[in-house]
């Protein structure tokens, strides 16, 4: 006969209850899980949330990608994937893409690519400017730059090439101290489009001197380890990957960034918000005077553009409206910061002696019945950068 078995360990049934235990405990959490998903889903249907986050929306293919030769889902998400990371110069506020391969978008040198271009041209044309400039919302070759690259092509072939120098955040500071490491040579052209950055800065910020990527960096810097680890995991993971496949995450997700529907503080402030703008405006001219002033000593020619946004004169579309309302895409008070700032930045630029500056902020208004330019307020589709380049072309020397 078999000795019995013997009896189980206190440790061992300790263990084992544990083990039910945590099972029950887990099953508990995907059951809730599953319920809060459906209600969320049921809550999403009943009442179709306005999209949280500006991936969700252009996931959508709102008015401005419509007929976009380039429009699909592995094009939004590689806007979305780019660059290989930002990286701040040692000892600088020059903000440099990583070097990125994709379908619709390429970064070569800290560069984003201009097609087109010839193998050899008699000179450069470097582009300064912003995101506008950089162009994430379209493909390679309907960036500005790009464009630019070709009418530049049938009107001197081969005598121009066409650099793109544009980066997030940068305002006319960054573009003055990004032109002083170029090599800018007798005969080429600098292009400065800006406007945009200096009011969100100078303004909507409060730091008319300030950058916003080193400002950014700073606090994320500041916050604790998990207030840290939430906000990277929030704009790598929930924004760009779970939302669009679960309604609990998307509700959530909106909840959160509810924090864009209330404006900062001294906007409401009027004369403060006038104060900034006249320092603003100061800053801005004086970036612009000394940017010329440098180029031409170089021999090389400086023309300057003012780049168009959203919160114009121009009677806006039913689109352009709800663009503008939708705070989770555009953060509630830019519009008080542009209607103080723009005025403020075309009397410094009326101001600047010996300086092509040219006011492109209406280039956008006039468009055919149902065209539509804005994927928010300043970030445009490839057609508004076609006629933004056609702009400045005639406006060149």
């Amino acid at each position: 006969m078999n000795a019995p078995a013997a009896p189980r360990s206190r440790w061992g049934r300790s263990l084992a209850n544990a083990l039910v235990n945590a099972g029950l405990v887990f099953a508990s959490i995907i059951f809730c899980l599953l319920a809060l998903e459906t209600a969320a889903r049921v809550y999403r249907r009943i009442r179709p949330p306005q999209p949280g986050n500006r991936y969700s929306f252009r996931l959508r293919q709102p008015p401005p990608y419509r007929g976009a030769w380039y429009f699909c889902r592995e094009f939004v998400d590689e806007t979305f994937r780019q660059p290989n990371g930002w990286f701040i110069r040692p000892g600088t506020r020059l903000l440099v893409p990583g070097d990125f391969r994709g379908r619709y978008i390429n970064i070569e040198g800290g560069q984003r690519r201009t097609t087109d271009a010839p193998a050899t041209a008699l000179h450069r044309v470097f582009v300064i400017g912003g995101s506008a400039i950089y162009g994430a919302e379209v493909p390679d070759s309907e960036t500005i730059p790009s464009h630019l690259q070709r009418l530049l092509n049938a009107r001197q072939p081969g005598y121009w090439r066409v650099e793109n120098y544009g980066y997030i955040t940068v305002n006319s500071g960054q573009q003055l101290e990004l032109l002083r490491t170029l090599a800018v040579a007798s005969g080429d052209l600098v292009i400065f489009e800006d406007g945009v950055n200096d009011v969100v800065e100078g303004i909507y910020n409060a730091n008319p001197h300030g950058w916003m990527a080193g400002e950014n960096r700073q606090t994320l810097a500041n916050l604790d380890f998990l207030k840290n680890l939430l906000v990277r995991v929030n704009a790598k993971y929930l924004v760009t990957r779970l939302q669009d496949s679960s309604a609990l995450v998307t509700v959530l997700g909106n909840v959160v960034n509810r924090r864009n529907l209330r404006p900062k503080p001294h906007l409401l402030e009027g004369a403060q918000v006038a104060a900034l703008a006249r320092e603003t405006a100061a800053v801005f001219g004086d970036n612009l005077a000394e940017s010329a002033r440098l180029t031409t000593a170089r021999g090389a020619r400086f023309v300057h553009f003012l780049q168009p946004q959203i919160y114009g004169g121009h009677p806006r579309t039913a689109y352009e409206q709800a663009v503008v309302d939708n705070f989770y895409v555009n953060p509630n008070g830019l519009e008080t910061a542009f209607r103080a700032g723009y005025p403020a930045l075309r009397e410094a630029m009326a101001r600047l002696a010996g300086v092509t500056s040219v006011d492109l902020s209406a280039e956008l208004d006039a468009r055919a019945a149902g065209e539509e330019f804005y994927l928010d307020f300043c970030h445009v589709n490839h057609r508004a950068n076609a006629r933004i380049a056609a702009a400045m072309v005639k406006a060149l020397p």
